[in-house]
């Protein structure tokens, strides 16, 4: 049991082995103590000898539900001691991708790149990272045979899921410096799987989104998400061409002129790192015609990260200082904020949905995947991502070094189940830990230049930020009864 409290002081606590967030008062502290024993003694008696210091009537009330709660825990939901009992066979897995996988095909169509980011995980800040970023193109026959194939799993799994939608998404480098490839997977998926409703959707850096690549992108119903860091000085500080020049001026001109054509509106993504000015992007992304945010990420800190190295003792200082002033503007502002659209809020994506995404997954009674018992890693397959020589990963997060099939053979089952369980031979500290049901961590998180990192070294010091994040939540629930409707707004993100 962990206990945490509300900016306000109102305490709770968090049951990792059923799922449950609990009040916790001093009353119901005072009675599970006296519950704890072996043979723990009757309601009467306990009633008798804390009645000197907590209402009778809260003492018989807690006395009950603490009965009632030890009983569901008896009762089903248990967490798994050990992965022992995951039966990973290859027709587990395969039926398992067929009723709740293939969610999303994605075709990295090109590694070349027009920028330079200074983040990327593709430009040596990240010793894990295989991939660098190349001139390398995918062709038509490549991208052809992973949406057929595609395709004859959606259509194979129908029988399990018949009203699941594909979803092809355009990945690089640069994606639309492969537009003419992009063109001839979309007309070719409309003429020969015309029975689908099919959604498109692509992210771009938006400087080559010139007005016939917008009037083509528009007629053809995608979802098209801008990468965008706020303002001009905010952006270029990291976002630069291979010159180092900035990129806002082009970047803008060219969303500006899209918004102002599409029905449904460009959307935002944005990384911040310690020398961001979050006010500034605040500030920025709530003005009408600027892109609302879609994700709001910070520079990825896993294994082998050296981006931050070249910030001193002194910015992160101060960037901490700035967090907890933004925390404090957020939660003043928290009425203002459901009129101004959360959505559109780099404080909300930071504070608000920041805080819900470590809670609103947790299932309450209802045990793990029975495939997947630690951390919030998928089986490979829930997505198909396929890079520009025709190899299935897991996805564009994952570094290349553990293709799990490809175009001409399709998925190798079975070197899923070899990847998953290595995987889960490495989660060595997830039996013990206090946040099993509510881990969002996955496979980029633990992965070296060859295989896995143990979770005991990558997962030290979780306890803090993930109490943090339960404070939050309360604290803005507290304060505006509404926050629960944040649910379907991160449903909605994560879904887009």
């Amino acid at each position: 049991m962990l206990e945490f409290k509300s900016f306000a002081g109102n305490n709770y606590a968090w049951d990792d082995e059923v799922g449950l967030f609990i009040p916790f008062p001093p009353t119901i502290k005072a009675v599970l103590r006296e519950l704890s024993d072996t043979n723990p003694p009757l309601k009467g008696e306990v009633i008798e000898k804390l009645s000197g210091a907590f209402k009778e009537e809260d003492i018989a009330f807690y006395y009950d539900w603490i009965q009632k709660w030890k009983r569901t825990m008896l009762q089903g939901g248990a967490l798994p001691e050990d992965n022992s009992d995951v039966d990973l066979s290859v027709s587990n897995i395969k039926t398992h991708l067929l009723r709740h996988g293939l969610k999303q095909l994605t075709l990295s169509v090109t590694e070349d790149c027009n920028f330079k980011c200074k983040y990327c995980i593709y430009h040596g800040n990240y010793e894990y990272s295989n991939r660098a970023n190349s001139r390398n193109y995918m062709n038509f026959a490549i991208a052809k045979k992973a949406i057929d194939y595609y395709f004859s799993l959606l259509e194979e799994g129908r029988r399990y899921n018949p009203i699941r939608k594909p979803n092809i998404s355009f990945y690089g480098g640069e994606p639309l410096l492969n537009f003419d490839l992009i063109k001839k997977c979309v007309e070719y998926m409309d003429n020969a799987y015309n029975t689908f409703e099919k959604h498109y959707n692509l992210t771009t850096n938006g400087s080559i989104l010139d007005d016939d690549k917008a009037d083509w992108l528009i007629k053809n119903g995608f979802s098209i998400m801008v990468s965008l860091d706020g303002p001009e000085d905010e952006h270029d500080r990291n976002r630069v061409y291979r010159n180092g020049k900035g990129t806002f001026k082009d970047v803008m001109k060219n969303i500006t002129k899209l918004n102002s054509r599409m029905n449904r509106k460009v959307t935002s993504i944005s990384i911040f790192d310690c020398k961001c000015d979050l006010f500034k992007r605040e500030e920025f992304f709530s003005r009408p015609e600027i892109p609302p945010l879609n994700f709001l990420n910070q520079v990825s800190d896993v294994p082998g990260c050296n981006y931050y190295d070249q910030f001193s003792e002194d910015d992160f200082l101060a960037f901490a200082e700035q967090i907890k002033k933004a925390k404090v503007h957020y939660l003043e502002d928290i009425h203002n904020q459901r009129q101004k659209g959360r959505k559109t809020s780099v404080l909300n994506h930071l504070f608000g949905l920041g805080s819900l995404r470590a809670v609103h997954e947790i299932s309450p009674i209802l045990p793990p995947s029975p495939l997947m018992p630690f951390t919030g890693a998928c089986i490979p397959g829930m997505k198909l991502f396929v890079d520009v020589k025709g190899n299935y990963h897991v996805c564009e997060r994952v570094n290349e070094t553990n293709p799990l099939g490809n175009v001409d053979e399709g998925l190798d089952f079975m070197k899923i189940r070899e990847f998953v369980l290595d995987y889960l031979r490495h989660m060595d500290g997830c039996s013990s830990c206090k946040f099993r049901r509510s881990c969002s961590k996955c496979y980029s998180y633990f992965m070296n230049g060859t295989g896995f990192l143990y979770s005991s070294e990558v997962c030290k010091g979780i306890e803090t930020p993930m109490l943090d994040d339960f404070s939050m939540a309360f604290t803005i629930g507290e304060m505006d009864s509404s926050y629960v409707d944040n649910i379907a707004d991160v449903k909605l993100l994560q879904d887009e």
